[in-house]
């Protein structure tokens, strides 16, 4: 591997380095004092002097010939770029990510302005995969895998569009070197449906308890809105943000079908109206008046309700994602195929999300659905039990019809035919 550029022949350190070299090929140096080979080149009216590492005249052949061709795939005018000056470019050209990406983004751009181990004055041809290493290992410290592992992918992603953008000829990133952080076992909350019975009445009917003589304004005694908004989620098995856009226009009633628009990708999809539902959103609309128009629900978040009742409860703190969670489960355990719960989801994969994202959901820790799923292995084993003991007996008794008329017409040849088929291998077939 070559040394990084050391940089112009104006720079003090590498003109002391030219007096020490003498020139024994075309861009090949060898220094006095040390045997080591260099490799130089004039670009743009300036020579560009890099360490080929390496004492072996045949390895520094190879090694020259390498950075020769590396420099080919840079922009000359590039080669002054700093860490701020990329930094800067990239988050130019990432403006038409969507605005939740972007702002992540733009945090993890603050963290290597601010943590990085070289100056943002650094040329981006000097950083070395050490120094993106020890800046992912600082800000992942103490994070989640998932965390570092945004982090390290920012960090490759940062020196790949360098590469593209002919500033650098490699990538200083080694993948090998910084690995992946091993992802967390996931343990989603599913609230049973007990549970979330109470959770909305506790929502809707709040048990405050204040204390006398404590300073605070008044707490509403009913919270409608909200609960109405967390017990929507729930059985409908929808996202939050797919509820706040939800409007009385999408629901056709005639056709039992409401019509929502996935946040996330824009996409269109429609829900059966479960039998579930119908009594919660007649009572909306009875609420709205004759003819409601706009949104169905005023509330847009139930973070802060949600966390309240589960607290007050004794409950573990759910979700609005762990709502809608439990009716997949639901419908899951009910027999519903899980291709048709994810198109209820807005998902054009087949199901194969659901399957990855909520494999524990669907059963894996939940005792009702093995037991379940048990119980439709034994219905299918007696079932084929009776078959085939149905087939025995049909069998026997059309074996006694054709033996005994034999005997009786024919004689002792008959017989005989019979006696071969009743000891022929398909009688003493083991049927069971």
């Amino acid at each position: 591997m070559v040394a990084p550029i050391l940089g112009r022949m104006k720079n003090n350190a590498v003109r002391g380095t030219r007096e020490l070299i003498d020139r024994v090929a075309p861009n090949l140096f060898r220094h006095r004092e040390k045997g080591s080979y260099y490799g130089m080149k004039k670009l743009a009216g300036r020579r560009v002097i890099a360490a080929l590492e390496t004492a072996d005249r045949k390895t520094a052949d190879g090694k020259l010939a390498d950075w020769l061709g590396d420099l080919k795939k840079v922009d000359p005018g590039n080669r002054d770029m700093t860490l701020a000056m990329l930094l800067e470019k990239y988050e130019a050209a990432r403006t038409d990510i969507a605005h939740s990406t972007r702002v992540g983004e733009s945090g993890r751009i603050a963290k290597f302005r601010e943590l990085f181990s070289r100056p943002m004055e650094t040329l981006v041809a000097r950083v070395l995969n050490s120094d993106i290493a020890a800046w992912v290992g600082l800000v992942g410290k103490g994070k989640r895998p998932s965390t570092r592992n945004q982090f390290r992918a920012f960090a490759r992603a940062l020196f790949d569009f360098a590469v593209s953008d002919t500033v650098i000829a490699k990538n200083p990133f080694d993948p090998k070197i910084i690995r992946k952080a091993k992802k967390e076992p996931i343990i989603r909350l599913i609230p049973s449906p007990e549970e979330f019975e109470k959770i909305i009445a506790e929502i809707r009917r709040p048990s405050w308890k204040i204390k006398k003589g404590t300073h605070g304004g008044q707490r509403p005694m009913t919270q409608d809105e909200s609960a109405d908004f967390a017990e929507y989620l729930g059985r409908a098995g929808i996202g939050q943000a797919e509820a706040v856009g939800l409007s009385w226009e999408d629901i056709d009633e005639k056709r039992d079908v409401i019509h929502y628009r996935r946040k996330k990708t824009g996409r269109d999809f429609s829900t059966p109206i479960f039998p579930w539902l119908k009594p919660l959103l007649k009572r909306l609309r009875a609420e709205s008046g004759p003819n409601p128009r706009g949104p169905v629900f005023k509330v847009k978040d139930v973070k802060k309700a949600l966390r309240g009742a589960t607290d007050r409860l004794g409950l573990p703190n759910f979700t609005q994602r762990n709502l809608r969670a439990m009716r997949i489960k639901r419908l899951w355990e009910q027999g519903v195929d899980v291709k048709v719960i994810a198109q209820w989801q807005g998902h054009s994969d087949g199901g194969k999300l659901i399957m990855t994202t909520y494999t524990e959901v669907f059963g894996s820790n939940s005792e009702s659905y093995e037991r379940a799923q048990l119980a439709k292995a034994a219905a299918a084993e007696a079932a084929m039990s009776r078959t085939l003991r149905l087939e025995k007996a049909a069998y026997t008794i059309s074996l006694e019809r054709v033996e005994k008329p034999a005997s009786e017409q024919f004689g002792s040849s008959s017989t005989g035919r019979a006696s071969s088929l009743a000891d022929s291998p398909i009688s003493n077939t083991n049927w069971y």
